[in-house]
């Protein structure tokens, strides 16, 4: 993922620390008492003390919390609908050759995000660039590919750029025009009334606040190639800018990001239940009752606590009693996902190294790609991509295999000779997954500031995590903190 984002990673912002097992195990015993006493309902002689929490998914925002909430001894369950951890944290190995692998999900890891990078440590995961470091760039616009930043002028030349703008890169473009930030704008953790002193930001469109700012067109066009943003709120994506607005160097899991979330499943062992798809959740004052449906059988477990870690594009779907508040209830039918499509290519050779070329590239129809398999030695590679918004939506109505046809010409255009050298590849429609309907949580002008303070916000029993409720939308980072978030919730 990060199409969008990827355009506007310039920054930098320091990561809330990661909850240690000391601090949890301080935190469980100043806890208040559980209550004893169930509703009329749930009084069958056994105290609310006695029933676990459950975890609403597996993804890395529940895997977190179950695992933080069992080292400080609280009985804990995880249901998950699909039959493997991760959620989109997905790494996708068949049908490709010489052992190569590729992410249909999250693909990067920018140096603050520490607990994903020391809960890699702790597994004995390694992490290399998220790039190749050799070799040029390239970037298409208006039917122009060009190396970057050696061959740049020629692209900026073929556009009406304003005087002040001639010969300035993507970076250096929205250098210009975002300016100095209020410094608040790169806090991860901001009191919820600051959405309401950012909302002029959140009135409209990024595209739109550029031009406020005395960008052209054609500049405009420039600084937001590689993803579709014509929609999101400016606010949004000025938070994505100042919460990273010096990080350069990215890193991924070498040999596949769900390495994490399976290692973290593997630790907490019988823990989670997969194939356990919940389709009701009923809450009252002393406990909560949850209906799920596990390998086709109906079951029920009593909660004393519940963690929905599942996005609010899947919370729609389950019955909950009563509904949740009017703010929350806005909240979650409210929020839009991003409809990204993941195009995964292998070719029969890494022909873009043996040009100069690292395999990066940003167009503008639009599309994001990267060389998935720099770091494995084999004759084949895979080149990735991503497009979103209006045309990630286009995919999802098209057939298989004329989205794998669709997608291979569409990168074709920037890397002309995979027309000749594609053996095989994958696509993945985060908008058609049953249990995501879209690969991150964005905001339309307008919304994040109404909506977003309560987000993460607790009903009663029932607490929320998930990248959607953190500041770090779309990271794993954001799904590893509202994880931990959400486990202090419940052991206070």
């Amino acid at each position: 993922m990060g199409a969008v984002r990827r355009q506007i990673l310039n920054g930098t912002a320091r990561c809330a620390e990661a909850i240690g097992r000391r601090e949890f195990l301080r935190l469980s015993a100043a806890a208040m008492p559980l209550v004893s006493r169930l509703s009329a309902r749930s009084a069958q002689g056994r105290g609310v003390a006695d029933h676990p929490v459950v975890v609403v998914g597996a993804g890395l925002a529940g895997l977190r919390a179950a695992e933080l909430l069992h080292k400080a001894g609280s009985p804990v369950v995880v249901l998950e609908a699909r039959g493997r951890p991760g959620g989109r944290v997905h790494t996708i190995r068949a049908p490709f050759a010489e052992g190569l692998s590729a992410e249909a999900g999250a693909i990067r890891i920018p140096p603050q995000h520490e607990t994903v990078i020391q809960l890699a440590k702790e597994h004995n995961l390694n992490l290399v660039p998220f790039e190749s470091l050799g070799g040029s760039a390239l970037v298409t616009i208006r039917g122009v590919t060009a190396q970057v930043p050696e061959d740049l002028k020629r692209v900026t030349d073929a556009l009406a750029l304003k005087p002040e703008e001639s010969g300035l890169g993507q970076a250096a473009l929205l250098q210009r025009y975002v300016g100095d930030l209020p410094p608040d704008l790169a806090d991860p953790n901001p009191a919820a009334e600051a959405y309401a002193e950012w909302r002029s930001y959140d009135q409209i469109t990024w595209p739109a606040w550029l031009r406020s700012r005395g960008a052209s067109d054609d500049a405009i066009a420039l600084m937001t190639l590689g993803g579709d943003s014509r929609e999101l709120s400016a606010l949004y994506v000025l938070r994505q800018f100042a919460l990273l607005q010096k990080a350069s160097q990215f890193y991924k899991i070498h040999g596949g990001m769900d390495q994490l979330p399976r290692a973290m499943a593997r630790a907490l062992g019988a823990v989670v239940r997969y194939n356990a798809e919940v389709v009701r959740v009923e809450h009252g004052e002393a406990a909560v009752e949850l209906g799920y449906v596990e390998r086709g059988r109906k079951k029920t477990v009593r909660a004393s606590r519940v963690i929905l870690a599942i996005p609010f594009s899947t919370l729609r779907q389950i019955d909950v009693r009563p509904g949740f508040s009017s703010e929350k209830t806005k909240a979650i039918a409210e929020l839009p996902y991003f409809p990204a499509t993941r195009l995964l290519l292998q070719c029969r050779s890494n022909f873009w190294q043996a040009t100069g070329l690292s395999g990066t590239a940003r167009g503008d129809q639009p599309a994001e790609m990267w060389d998935c398999s720099y770091d494995v030695d084999a004759t084949r590679g895979i080149l990735g991509a991503t497009v979103g918004g209006e045309l990630g939506q286009t995919f999802s109505g098209m057939t298989r295999a004329r989205a794998m046809r669709f997608g291979t010409q569409l990168v074709a255009r920037t890397f002309p000779k995979v027309s000749g050298q594609f053996e095989r590849g994958a696509v993945y429609r985060w908008a058609l997954d049953g249990w995501a309907r879209g690969a991150f949580a964005v905001f339309h002008p307008g919304q994040m500031s109404a909506i977003m303070p309560d987000i993460a916000r607790p009903e009663g029993r029932i607490h929320f995590a998930g990248e959607h409720t953190s500041s770090w939308m779309g990271w794993m980072q954001g799904a590893l903190e509202s994880g931990e978030r959400a486990a202090r919730e419940v052991l206070k």
